[in-house]
């Protein structure tokens, strides 16, 4: 499962919290501050995915201060973030090569 969100920087500390609570800090996170992406939203966009039971743990949490992503929007930072990651992978790569 692949859910996604936008959080203020105000709740930066929150969202942290929530990320580093155990079972959520084992599944794949991805966050990055929405301008360093390039996309139109403020704040922090991040991506979890993996087990159902334990994302639908985290939007629980994560919705009390953010907002969940759907349809275009939640693709859009879904498909950014993945480019960032992808992007800093082959960047790493090249280091060590």
């Amino acid at each position: 499962m692949k859910i996604a969100f936008r959080v203020d920087e105000s709740d930066k500390s929150k969202l942290q919290g929530i990320l580093d609570e155990d079972p959520i800090s084992r599944i794949s996170i991805n966050q990055r501050n929405s301008s360093s992406l390039g996309l139109d939203q403020e704040g922090i966009v991040l991506m979890l995915e993996g087990e159902k039971e334990v994302c639908e743990q985290a939007k629980e949490k994560i919705q009390e201060f953010g907002d969940e992503l759907e349809g275009d929007e939640k693709d859009e930072v879904i498909r950014a973030l993945e480019e960032a990651e992808k992007e800093a992978a082959e960047g790493f790569g090249s280091i060590f090569g």
